[in-house]
């Protein structure tokens, strides 16, 4: 029997086990992912049978259940039906990679899917956005030329207690420089902050760019397997190319042994967003989807599955 409790910074060893692996490369089943928004989507965690279950309040569609992180996905989808059904609850789970959807599938054959295209991760390859070689990453490449032709005293390192302080600042000149007054917008930067004071806690690799000594820019992320998850990226934009040079110079310090993979996130259909992050030149839009339980006999639609794609252009 599932038994969800609100999730709070100190379960973060008690999860982390269970998300030390990420076949799928979604950055919502990361620690950073998961812990960052906690507070946001009101989440909820359950273990049983050693398997990881995490409960939402998701906006726009109410309560949904993530992909259990376990073993056997018969076992673990009956048991959410059955939690949803002994609360008389619909049943939405919510984000599902594309090849899992099959196995949704078989459990549950009345059902339909929906693509959401604007909380698409975006992936690429590691090497692309360490030096924007070739002819396809010319107009990064070109910030980056400006930048080290502008500002000749600059370095990026890794980030150290020592120098959350200098961060901190930044991200007051940051915040007040950013006419954002939505709830996302605030909750990014109290967890940005949280992440920051205790980044190792978090299992989190980070790193700064200065010029003269200030901080103009900083990224936060995670090594998962094959695959570097960018949660947190800032950079002053009066700095031309600052942005570019957060995102080689994050890459070359930190997607080394191994790793393959750049995730840097979705999009939330935010459209000036998704311009910069498509001029990056992704490998793949990592799919995910509502999927929509109709639990019962379903007459006339047994075995037929219904999928609605989105435009993923």
């Amino acid at each position: 029997m599932l038994d969800f409790h609100p999730m709070t910074e100190n379960d973060l060893d008690i999860l982390r086990p269970f998300l030390a692996h990420n076949p799928h490369r979604l950055c919502d089943l990361t620690v950073g992912g998961i812990f960052i928004w906690r507070d946001y989507y009101k989440t909820e965690w359950a273990v049983h049978e050693n398997i990881l279950y995490f409960k939402v309040d998701y906006p726009g569609f109410g309560t949904l259940f993530t992909l259990p992180q376990g073993g056997d996905r018969k076992r673990e989808y009956e048991q959410v039906r059955e939690y949803c059904r002994r609360r008389e609850m619909p049943l939405t789970f919510y984000p599902i990679p594309k090849v899992e959807l099959e196995p949704l599938m078989e459990c549950f054959p009345c059902a339909t899917a929906m693509s959401d295209r604007d909380n698409f991760d975006y992936l690429y390859l590691a090497e692309d956005l360490k030096y924007f070689k070739g002819k396809k990453l010319g107009g990064q490449r070109n910030h980056v030329n400006r930048f080290l032709r502008t500002y000749d005293n600059w370095n990026f390192s890794a980030l150290t207690g020592a120098d959350v302080e200098d961060v901190e600042v930044f991200l007051d000149r940051y915040a007040a420089g950013t006419q954002k007054d939505s709830g996302t917008f605030q909750e990014d930067m109290r967890k940005t902050r949280e992440v920051l004071r205790d980044f190792e806690r978090y299992g989190m690799v980070a790193g700064a760019l200065r010029v003269n000594g200030q901080v103009v820019g900083f990224s936060i992320g995670e090594v998962v397997g094959d695959t570097l998850f960018i949660h947190i990226e800032k950079a002053d934009r009066e700095y031309e190319g600052c942005y570019q040079m957060v995102v080689s110079q994050f890459a070359q310090m930190y997607a080394v042994d191994g790793v393959e993979y750049i995730n840097r996130e979705d999009d939330t259909g935010d459209p000036g967003l998704r311009t910069s992050k498509l001029s990056y030149k992704p490998v793949a839009l990592l799919e995910k989807y509502a999927v929509v339980v109709e639990d019962g006999p379903c007459p006339g639609r047994e075995g037929k599955w219904t999928v609605l794609e989105a435009d993923i252009v």
